[in-house]
């Protein structure tokens, strides 16, 4: 595979793994560890909020999450492809941990805590959600492309 082949690979990865993780997500909001969903959270650096728990919400947050878990999984994809399978749980993790922080860290942090204050549960929730979606990345690149020789040949 060319280099240039690795964006729809990596936008597939990005998007299963972001299934993975936003189901992590509506399962401990279930249970009622957080108040809000990911496509709630994201919303927030579009919508008022008074807008966050309309449907358009939901739509507008979707659609910013399931781009930036693209981007994400291209990157992800080009990082292995350069670095190397060994240890690919490993990186996983910590890459999924690494864009927690700076996504909700950095980007997301103030937006979301002045329009749809976080309790520290809700906040846990996020972390092993982006905890998962590592995981899942590593999971669904290991799985689609499982051997360096498959994705470089």
């Amino acid at each position: 595979m060319r280099v240039k082949d690795l964006i729809i690979p990596g936008i597939i990865v990005g998007l299963l793994s972001d299934a993975v993780k936003l189901a992590v997500n509506y399962i401990l909001f279930q249970f009622k560890l957080a108040k809000v969903v990911f496509w709630q959270i994201t919303a927030t650096r579009f919508l008022d909020k008074e807008d966050l728990s309309k449907p358009i919400a939901y739509f507008i947050g979707a659609v910013a999450d399931l781009t930036i878990s693209s981007a994400l999984g291209i990157l992800f994809v080009y990082l292995i492809y350069i670095l190397g399978y060994k240890n690919i749980f490993i990186k996983g993790v910590g890459f999924g941990l690494m864009v927690w922080v700076l996504i909700f860290g950095t980007l997301l942090s103030q937006a979301v805590q002045d329009k749809l204050p976080q309790e520290p549960s809700g906040i846990v929730v996020t972390i092993i959600a982006h905890l998962f979606f590592g995981l899942a990345l590593a999971f669904f690149m290991w799985l689609l492309y499982g051997r360096k020789e498959t994705i470089k040949s």
